[in-house]
């Protein structure tokens, strides 16, 4: 059995081996296509703990985060109001639907991202890659990885204990620069599939390259 990669979103100018910050996001679970609001904001629950612990981990983001400058500035991705850690303030400011969200990556911070899935599933290597169904599969993860636009967008969730603020990997998907899909078979499902081999049952490893597309004294601890 042999994997197949594809690249489905590429800039040239972006180098995802050149980015000076990586690291990784898991998912395993369900992953429909076409999935509803309600199984889109249960893939940021799974993925707002891990972000929320790189937030906590990663030096250039613990240096970005605790970052303050005087005078203080208005757009909190460059430096955050006097005093005041990065994430708070973005949280203030992205207040949506009784959530205070706090996405990594903003338009305001000018950071290019490049995403690439190692995706495994139960079908034979290749299959995710020759069906239409790849595009919705993937239009779902893509919404879990952003913020919610509307109250609709959330299932009718509200947050849970720890998840104020909630912590997103996007403002908005169009912030993507290269994205790249790897698909191999899925040997053991998941824990929520109990044993059953179920076709959209999935386990994904995703690489995410940062760096910034125009330098600011806001961004700079990612160039």
């Amino acid at each position: 059995m042999t994997s197949r990669a594809l690249i489905l979103a590429h800039d040239p100018e972006f180098d995802p081996d050149g980015c000076p910050m990586r690291f990784r996001l898991t998912y395993e679970g369900r992953l429909e296509g076409n999935g509803s609001p309600r199984h889109k904001h249960e893939i940021r629950k799974a993925l707002h703990p891990q972000l929320k612990r790189l937030w906590q981990v990663e030096p250039n983001l613990m240096r970005w985060r605790d970052y303050s400058k005087e005078p203080p500035l208005r757009n909190p991705t460059e430096a955050g109001e006097r005093g005041r850690p990065v994430p708070q303030a973005l949280a203030e400011l992205y207040q949506r639907n009784g959530f205070s969200f706090v996405p990594l990556v903003t338009e305001q911070a000018m950071l290019s991202v490049g995403i690439d899935i190692l995706f495994l599933r139960p079908q034979l290597p290749g299959g995710l890659i020759k069906s239409a169904d790849i595009d919705n599969r993937l239009k779902t993860l893509f919404d879990g990885l952003r913020m919610p636009t509307s109250a609709d967008e959330l299932g009718g969730h509200t947050p849970a204990e720890g998840e104020e603020p909630f912590f997103v990997l996007l403002e908005d998907d169009r912030l993507i620069s290269h994205l790249s899909v790897e698909t191999d078979v899925l040997l053991e499902p998941t824990p929520s599939a109990k044993g059953r081999d179920l076709p959209n049952d999935a386990r994904l490893v995703m690489t995410i390259s940062l760096k910034p597309y125009f330098v600011t004294t806001g961004n700079l601890h990612f160039s």
